[in-house]
């Protein structure tokens, strides 16, 4: 179960029912999500007994939350990205980036799955959404190819610490 976003007012208490509900052989695992700064996380973290066993937050290639990631490795809390390829009306401008459109047709692959290839080595959890059948088949096909160091480095370029959301 995650606790949907930082509330100061509220959350250590809502997160500590998760807790209980974790005691209670409730639920197994607990996490957090749209937590955006070390210093949040820190906070709920410095009040709870249970670390979260991950961080739910918007995460893609111009947003690639590296200060986050960075500071939750050292709980052993990982990062799942919601908004894994762009999310709503933002995917096309991730499909068309030039870097990472080179980067596909080197690998005669596409866009979609250079960018789920990059969540995969850079250690995200992404769970893209689809209901179209051959989105759904494309998005599995990323296990037959590695992006090098050289492309990694690329897309880690790319990051402009752009949010698509507001929330």
């Amino acid at each position: 179960m995650i606790l949907h976003h930082s509330q100061p007012e509220n959350d250590v208490e809502a997160y500590q029912a998760m807790e209980q509900a974790v005691a209670d052989g409730k639920l197994r695992s607990i996490g957090l999500s749209n937590y955006y700064e070390p210093e949040d996380f820190d906070r709920l973290v410095d009040a709870t007994t249970i670390v979260p066993a991950l961080i739910q937050n918007e995460t893609h290639p111009y947003h690639q939350s590296m200060e986050m990631k960075g500071h939750i490795a050292q709980y052993g809390t990982v990062m799942e990205s919601w908004f894994p390829l762009g999310g709503r009306g933002n995917t096309q401008t991730l499909f068309n980036d030039g870097t990472i459109s080179s980067i596909a047709e080197a690998h005669g692959k596409t866009s979609a799955q250079v960018i789920l290839r990059w969540h995969l080595q850079a250690g995200n959890i992404a769970i893209p959404g689809s209901s179209n059948e051959a989105h759904i088949q494309e998005n599995f096909e990323i296990f037959d190819f590695e992006l090098s160091e050289d492309e990694m480095q690329r897309m880690t370029d790319i990051d402009k610490d752009q949010r698509f959301a507001a929330y």
